[in-house]
């Protein structure tokens, strides 16, 4: 279901998700549009990328394929509303700051973010470009979880960022 060739890191990476409760499969959507939403998508995997004075690094946001610049912060908020409603979860997400705070990533959630964090900037891209698609087309969760429609074509968001790759 791939839109482009992708690695076989990120081939476990949806492996994985596949696999485990939808409450793992919602924290991971929630880092990785926290990551995005911060900036730690960029093409030397910095931590702070604002700082860094490198006029080759190139950092990924939303505006740059159409879409708001402050998209991923309102979604953000969104995903946060949707952890907080779960009743079977212990801790509480907030923002702050334009951070998600509150959720607490066990042994079984850390694993998967550890293979997020270790992926390229264009494997990243194509994690990113996966999860517009399947948040699209409802493949990601049970009709049970409230998701947002996204308003926006999955495919056409996710060719826009596959066309970012370096």
């Amino acid at each position: 279901m791939y839109i482009s060739e992708v690695t076989e890191d990120v081939r476990k990476i949806f492996d994985k998700l596949e696999k485990i409760k939808e409450t793992g499969r919602l924290k991971f959507v929630i880092y990785v549009f926290d990551s995005l939403n911060n900036g730690h998508i960029n093409s030397k995997n910095e931590v702070n990328p604002s700082l860094v004075e490198d006029d080759d690094l190139v950092i990924f946001n939303l505006d740059t394929i159409g879409l708001s610049h402050n998209f991923a912060e309102i979604y953000l908020e969104y995903l946060t509303i949707v952890f907080n409603n779960i009743g079977t979860l212990l801790s509480k997400a907030y923002q702050e700051n334009g951070n998600v705070m509150g959720i607490h990533y066990n042994k079984y959630d850390k694993p998967l973010l550890s293979m997020f964090e270790k992926l390229s900037y264009n494997e990243k891209l194509d994690v990113l470009a996966e999860l517009f698609i399947r948040l699209d087309n409802k493949t990601l969760f049970n009709d049970e979880y409230p998701i947002l429609d996204l308003s926006v074509n999955g495919f056409e968001v996710a060719r826009n960022i596959l066309e970012q790759k370096i």
